[in-house]
């Protein structure tokens, strides 16, 4: 067998595929089910993380277009997953270092066992509609993601319940809307799982009005155009690209190399990505180290 040349490694690497998808369904045995697919990716070639739990399947996975297209296949073979919705991209290497196949409580932890999608969830809002919606007067936007998600980018107008885990959404809806369950919310996320989540809770909570973008913000920046959008910033990805752009490219967002939050690449061309707060740290500690002491 013939080695592969440099330049054809090269272009074997600008075809990775990267699937990113999820299904509320009940799965009787996680355990089966693990071991079917950590055998099938295995098989394929396939990196990424998939979480397995009673409740269904979460994964976002790379591999060379084939083969990934061969996996989303052997997938919708299973009739649990025959309707699998699917978003794709690409990237010029493996955003992943190896597969994860790992069975949780839950695929996106929320911490309330009523919160069941399988059962109800707001209504599904296109990306070609979602502009309409928030622009309504009425309309309550709420970006459902952590904190430092949100800081990187989020919609025009949207609310910031500056939560640290997706677990504290159901505290700042019980302290911004329980006097309201008529008010009429929009959510989104970057996927569109977590408001599966959140809008299942608020349903189950009496909220009447509960609205969630189709797809998330990887949808939308998928199909809208940047000059008709109303998205302000990048979208955090809980891979190696970091932060997506317009057209689900790649963005200019890395991680700090202290506390691991997004930030901005150094202007001055330097090596290391450091975010506003641990600069401001870096300045304090030298600023009090600089200081006579006082005896």
């Amino acid at each position: 067998m013939t080695s592969k040349q440099p330049n054809e490694q090269a272009d074997i690497a600008m075809r990775v595929k990267i699937a990113a998808f999820y299904k509320f369904v009940d799965i009787e045995d996680p355990t089966i089910l693990q071991g079917q697919l950590r055998q099938l990716c295995e098989r394929l070639g396939v990196r990424g993380t998939i979480l397995i739990a009673r409740e269904g399947i979460n994964a976002t996975l790379s591999a060379a277009e084939a083969e990934v297209d061969a996996l989303i296949d052997e997938l919708r073979s299973d009739s649990r997953f025959a309707d699998l919705q699917v978003k794709f991209s690409a990237a010029t290497g493996h955003p992943f270092q190896r597969l994860k196949v790992k069975i949780k409580p839950e695929i996106v932890t929320f911490g309330v066992p009523g919160a069941r999608p399988s059962d109800a969830t707001g209504h599904l809002v296109a990306p070609e509609n979602w502009n309409a919606l928030i622009s309504e007067p009425d309309v309550v936007v709420i970006d459902t993601r952590n904190d430092y998600e949100v800081e990187i980018g989020t919609f025009e107008g949207a609310r910031n319940p500056q939560t640290r885990s997706f677990g504290e959404f159901r505290d700042y809806v019980a302290a911004e809307f329980a006097a309201d369950p008529s008010q009429k919310i929009a959510m989104f996320c970057t996927g569109g799982i977590r408001c599966e989540k959140a809008s299942a809770y608020l349903i189950a909570q009496g909220f009447l009005n509960v609205y969630q973008l189709h797809g998330g913000i990887l949808n939308y920046l998928e199909k809208i155009p940047s000059q008709q959008s109303l998205w302000r910033g990048e979208c955090f990805v809980f891979d190696e690209r970091v932060a997506l752009e317009h057209g689900v490219r790649q963005g200019r967002h890395r991680l700090c190399d202290e506390c691991g939050r997004p930030c901005q690449p150094a202007s001055d061309g330097a090596e290391e990505n450091c975010c506003a707060a641990c600069k401001d740290a870096h300045a304090t500690a030298l600023d009090k180290r600089a200081r006579p002491s006082v005896e």
